[in-house]
């Protein structure tokens, strides 16, 4: 998919002659998502989002007719806009529509001033517009497989299956360049009577909750929190000594004793965990011993573990802050 639209970007650059092509996956008929971006040779941009309100992509959206607008050039993102401004470039913004004539993606490209685009180049590119909209129908489809496999369905935070193929992507990139992470392992505390209490439905409630203060409190787009099973959530922190790790878990576990969850039938449950802390790395210091027996020097020797370790290590820590007395964190230093 990401080669196929490479090549899609790349031909619509080299056919109308522009510095810089867009193309737009449209959520809502509001918002953009670029599924991919070219920008004077250089492949860029995906995933970011631009809004149409107000804007003369929304009368694109409304219209479904293609039209020429000036645009501003915002962090290599083509910004389309009704008034020019003193660094305004042309910009052709073309709608494309799927069997059931809806706008599902737009096409933005730049156009130098005075170098309108010739009409046999206009024609050809009407007759790719289908073929643009496959590809952006197709990213859709793509990235929505991609969710349904990596993604759990209740919380939607990342799964377990997901969560083990970064970890090892992780351990591979510490090996090469260095570096270490954290790993963090959060249960809820008393969840079974939970259950037995008030049902697994208002279980399931509060897995959701627990799921958004996770993901509220973290970094976006660098940590990978996921479910890891039953009421057990993991969280790895790439590049995050277990100092870091610790306050971050101090983060959560107030936020969680702080939260008032009520359940639908207005009954009011405490909500807490507990959590265990591990990183990749050993550090052990060993003496060096002179001729005359007395010590002289501290040499500390870093390894890395494996990640059967690393995880048996969250997962002690884990049962030590529950045999402690529950909502607590435990490390292991």
């Amino acid at each position: 998919m990401e080669q196929l639209i490479k090549q899609t970007l790349y031909m619509l650059a080299k056919l109308c002659n522009s510095d810089q092509v867009i193309l737009l996956n449209v959520e809502d008929n509001s918002i953009g998502v670029v599924i991919g971006g070219f920008n004077k040779g250089e492949l860029a941009l995906p995933g970011k989002t631009l809004k149409f309100k107000n804007t003369p992509l929304e009368k694109i959206v409304t219209t479904k007719q293609a039209h020429t607008y000036h645009a501003d050039l915002v962090e290599e993102l083509l910004i389309p806009t009704y008034k020019p401004s003193a660094h305004s470039i042309g910009c052709l913004c073309i709608p494309l529509l799927n069997d059931q004539n809806k706008v599902i993606g737009l096409a933005l490209l730049s156009q130098k001033a005075g170098q309108p685009l010739p009409s046999d180049r206009a024609q050809i590119l009407s007759l790719l517009r289908p073929l643009m909209a496959s590809v952006i129908n197709a990213a859709m489809e793509n990235e929505h497989l991609i969710q349904m496999a990596t993604t759990d369905n209740l919380t939607g935070l990342y799964n377990r299956r997901y969560f083990e193929t970064r970890l090892q992507e992780e351990f591979t990139r510490i090996r090469r360049h260095g570096g270490g992470m954290s790993l963090m392992l959060i249960d809820v505390d008393r969840f079974k009577q939970i259950n037995e209490t008030c049902g697994y439905p208002e279980g399931n409630r509060l897995l959701q909750e627990l799921a958004k203060l996770i993901a509220l409190s973290i970094r976006k787009e660098i940590d990978i929190p996921s479910r890891y099973g039953g009421e057990q959530f993991i969280l790895l922190l790439p590049s995050t000594e277990v100092d870091g790790a610790y306050v971050l878990a101090e983060r959560i576990r107030k936020r969680c004793e702080q939260f008032r969850f009520m359940t639908l039938k207005g009954i009011p449950l405490k909500m807490t965990v507990s959590i265990g802390i591990a990183h990749s790395l050993d550090v052990v210091h060993q003496e060096n011993i002179g001729a005359d027996g007395e010590a002289v020097a501290e040499v500390a020797q870093v390894n890395l573990v494996t990640k059967e370790e690393l995880l048996y290590r969250a997962d002690t820590m884990l049962t030590a802050a529950k045999q402690a007395g529950r909502n607590q964190i435990m490390v292991w230093w």
